[in-house]
């Protein structure tokens, strides 16, 4: 476990580096920044993929080398909750899938959409997003864990037992994740993340059936992407919302409303009830 992704990502990507010597990570660029700012600090070189209209790697923009290389594949990206073809695992020398935002996804009925992430050497996981936990708590998972572990350890003769990853110290974070697992199960998870899923459809549901609206695509992880047609009002819609109902990105140099569903208790009624008093 680590305080937050973005740590879990730089785990990630130094064992990668020191258990398979890789000299560069290969990321799309949707990919979240942590990536980039642990190829910084790792001394590894960054090369950008470009990505669909929706925000997914381009498979064939891929080097044809990728003997030296770390591949991030990311499942949900941050704008747009989109999923690299996870297939691509085992192509690079080391396969890292960020799913800070998705991975929880592989419990529910859906988990044919993370096909191929058992293919990765590494997974990084965020507990703030659908496993409903406090922020400053994710995990990192290895296939091969010995390897890796041994790879990013550090002894003293002070320790009874190596410090694991980057941390030496650490918080209580794992407990309200075990009371959570504990009090829900498997299937009590699962049904959550499975309503997220089904109130970010009811809202693209309800952008279609607006002809005031458009819906960059429908969605797959729980992330909507959606604006007023007419563009001139944006920022005029924007202040009508209510507060935290929405956050924007921009994409291509567009702009576009995004709703992330991260609350099980979310009521899609009400969203729409927001959406049809816009006054414009």
């Amino acid at each position: 476990m680590t305080p937050g992704s973005t740590l879990a990502n730089l785990t990630a990507l130094w064992a990668a580096r020191d258990c398979a010597g890789v000299t560069e990570v290969v990321a799309s660029d949707m990919a979240h920044l942590s990536i980039a700012k642990a190829a910084h600090i790792l001394g590894l070189k960054l090369r950008q993929i470009p990505t669909t209209p929706t925000g997914a790697m381009i498979e064939d923009a891929l080097p044809s080398d990728l003997s030296r290389s770390a591949l991030v594949l990311t499942a949900g990206t941050t704008s747009t909750g989109a999923i690299d073809p996870l297939a691509l695992g085992g192509r690079a020398a080391w396969t890292h899938v960020d799913a800070a935002w998705a991975g929880p996804m592989r419990l529910t009925r859906l988990s044919d959409r993370l096909d191929g992430i058992e293919k990765a050497d590494s997974v990084a996981v965020s507990a703030h997003k659908w496993f409903f936990q406090p922020k400053e708590s994710a995990l990192v998972f290895f296939k091969d864990v010995e390897k890796a572990h041994a790879a990013i350890s550090m002894g003293g003769t002070y320790l009874a037992v190596p410090n694991v990853g980057i941390l030496g110290s650490h918080g209580a974070m794992a407990i309200p994740l075990l009371a959570t697992l504990m009090a829900w199960g498997r299937e009590g998870m699962a049904e959550r993340i499975e309503r997220c899923l089904d109130v970010a459809e009811s809202i693209a549901k309800l952008v279609n059936d607006d002809p005031r609206l458009e819906l960059l695509a429908w969605p797959v992880t729980g992330v909507v992407n959606w604006r007023p047609k007419d563009t001139s009002v944006f920022d005029a819609w924007h202040q009508a919302l209510p507060e935290a109902l929405v956050s924007t990105t921009t994409l291509r140099g567009d702009r576009w409303f995004r709703n992330a569903v991260a609350n099980p208790m979310a009521n899609p009624l009400a969203i729409s009830e927001a959406m049809k008093c816009v006054p414009l």
